[in-house]
């Protein structure tokens, strides 16, 4: 019997996280396939590590007696991975990655797996990055390049965002919501509603992803604020309100409580690659590797 050490890596995130969309969004992977690979670790054991319900996610007894092993082991393969670097002539590049939301969503995965196959020794850390943080994070050297939704505001002199390509936008909305099961809306149709919207940051973003003000020149309700996308949809699942999202929301954070609907007649959404303007030549190699799948994903 094999267990991978990526599948472990992935147990821990999970139990950690205890919430399946919110360890997908930090492995930058869809929560289905989070759930196939934590099934078939399930198998592999013979008897579930977690307990899940339609509200929660729970480590069973089992899953506590395997997390601190899990742990240890994850830990060691990364104390071996530093060691070889450490005899290589040339150390092992380094790259930080940063993914607001959904990042650029399935080209987020296609990118890395590309950038691992033509970057030597490459080593990849991904990390969580807040709605407006992508120049903060940069200027403070806690990632490298930055996946994000536009508008963003950056100042040009230190970072340079890179249009990747553009989505559709969606309503999320309860799955009870009775504008749930349409197939496509428009953006009159959602003036009795009101919004989850992010809170802080810059309000001119604030306001293109609200559509504030609608074409009619009225603006939207804004109810209850969050800092982040998890909080958000936490919010929307509870019935408080509805958001607009890039339509790769709906796969990358696909939950039971949720719906994700086309709006038809607003802007898409731009997803950015944001990178500090001087840039070393792992991240100048990953710009063009994510460059290059951006170009053959366009129709």
């Amino acid at each position: 019997m094999d267990v991978p050490i990526h599948t472990l890596r992935y147990f821990c995130v999970l139990a950690e996280e205890l919430h399946f969309a919110a360890a997908a969004a930090r492995l930058n992977m869809a929560p289905p396939s989070l759930s196939q690979q934590i099934a078939r670790l399930e198998s592999a054991v013979g008897e579930p590590l977690f307990d899940r319900t339609s509200r929660a996610v729970q480590l069973t007894e089992a899953g506590e007696q395997l997390l601190p092993h899990a742990r240890r082991a994850v830990e060691a393969h990364g104390d071996v991975l530093d060691w070889i670097g450490s005899r290589r002539a040339t150390p092992a590049p380094v790259l930080r990655i940063g993914v607001v939301a959904a990042g650029a969503g399935p080209l987020t995965s296609r990118a890395i797996a590309s950038a691992v196959q033509r970057i030597p020794g490459l080593r990849l850390e991904m990390r969580k990055v807040g709605f407006f943080d992508p120049q903060v994070e940069l200027t403070a050297g806690r990632v490298d390049a930055v996946f994000a939704p536009a508008p963003l505001q950056v100042d040009e002199e230190v970072v340079t965002a890179t249009p990747l390509w553009t989505e559709p936008r969606v309503l999320v909305t309860p799955a009870d919501h009775p504008l749930a099961s349409r197939t496509s809306i428009g953006i009159d149709e959602t003036r009795d509603e009101t919004f989850v919207a992010v809170s802080g940051g810059d309000p001119k973003a604030v306001a293109w992803w609200l559509v504030d003000p609608r074409p009619d020149g009225s603006h939207p309700r804004v109810g209850p604020v969050a800092q982040d996308i998890d909080g958000i949809l936490a919010l929307v699942g509870a019935g408080m309100g509805v958001n607009i999202a890039a339509a790769s929301a709906a796969t990358h954070y696909r939950r039971a409580e949720l719906a994700f609907v086309p709006i038809t007649d607003i802007e898409p959404a731009t997803i950015l690659l944001c990178t500090r303007r001087r840039r070393e030549p792992v991240v100048a190699a990953f710009v063009e590797v994510v460059e290059a799948e951006a170009r053959a994903a366009r129709p």
